[in-house]
């Protein structure tokens, strides 16, 4: 690394790699420290609507990303219950009409949240709900990444790219590629995801709230395993993921917008703006890691998150229609 710096300084190219250090580093303090203009939850356009709102949406106007996971079809024709399992962004700016709404209409009964100690440091803690229980668990990519050789591997060979002046643009997309790969192989992923099933089964067909900040990757990472041990198929599961896309949509041209006014770069611009939405090949990745280190899914949630026969059973009579 040292000598590739060297042949930058010997070519000359000094000036101009100053200039584009500054910009890039420029693009990642906007997107650890910029704060949004707009409202944490965008309405996005007509043909977002349609996907995102006709069945899932809560129509929460201060939670992002906010949905109902009621209405999938499982593999042997049973279909979730509507109103009972959620899945959303952080709820730090909930209205009171959104409080009103979970607990007199929905009758939540627990909030689960994973987002890190940074996270509420920034953003601050959940709003006290009453009647429901708050719970705790949580993970943190940057933490689990940093202290990783993959996350070292990474962070030395974006280093290089910046150096020789070639970034490809893809600094976003490889952080939560590796990012949703420790989820599950380090103590916080697993624990996140202990947790998260202990409470499902403790609220005993309840409604249950679950969350991080976006309401994406932590949040996405567990409703796989949860729509999984349901009997979703894969697929589904996938595009429920996706849906995050149209919820955001508003939000990652904002960025995009804003990070190329200050960088003139689209490269970066694109890059940075890909921290608001998800990409298909990142739960993808969550899937290969489980199959190349437990074989399986379902491996996984027996022997690494310790759910039982008899409890995914629970979670089945309790979240499904009966079947017909």
């Amino acid at each position: 690394m040292l000598l590739t710096f060297e042949k930058t300084i010997l070519k000359g190219d000094v000036k101009n790699m100053r200039n584009r250090l500054v910009r890039f580093l420029l693009a990642l303090v906007m997107m650890l420290t910029l704060l949004p203009v707009t409202p944490a939850f965008a309405v996005p356009d007509a043909r977002a609507q349609a996907l995102a709102y006709q069945k899932h949406s809560l129509g929460l106007t201060g939670v992002p990303n906010a949905r109902d996971m009621g209405g999938y079809r499982t593999k042997d024709g049973r279909t979730i219950k509507f109103g009972k399992l959620f899945r959303t962004g952080e709820l730090t700016d909930m209205t009171a009409a959104d409080k009103k709404k979970l607990v007199r209409k929905y009758h939540l009964v627990k909030d689960i949240d994973f987002r890190s100690a940074r996270n509420i440091l920034t953003d601050g803690e959940d709003p006290e709900l009453d009647g429901v229980a708050y719970s705790r668990y949580p993970y943190s990519s940057m933490k689990n990444l940093l202290f990783t050789t993959e996350g070292i591997d990474i962070g030395t060979d974006l280093l290089e790219e910046i150096i020789r002046e070639d970034y490809r643009g893809d600094l976003l997309s490889t952080y939560f590629l590796e990012g949703y790969r420790q989820m599950y192989l380090t103590t916080d992923g697993i624990e996140m995801f202990r947790g998260f099933f202990k409470e499902l089964l403790d609220a005993d067909g309840g409604a249950v709230l679950w969350h991080c900040v976006s309401g994406k990757d932590r949040t996405g990472n567990a409703t796989m395993l949860l729509l999984t041990v349901l009997g979703v198929e894969k697929e589904t599961i996938i595009q429920d993921f996706l849906l995050t896309n149209d919820y955001t949509r508003a939000d990652q041209k904002q960025t995009y917008d804003r990070v190329l006014s200050l960088t003139g770069s689209k490269r970066i611009a694109k890059d940075i703006a890909s921290k608001d939405g998800v990409e298909r090949r990142w739960i993808e990745a969550s899937y290969q890691t489980i199959e190349t280190y437990y074989g399986s899914v379902d491996n996984f949630l027996k022997k690494k998150v310790g759910l039982t026969s008899k409890d995914i059973k629970k979670l089945r009579k309790a979240y499904l229609t009966p079947a017909k």
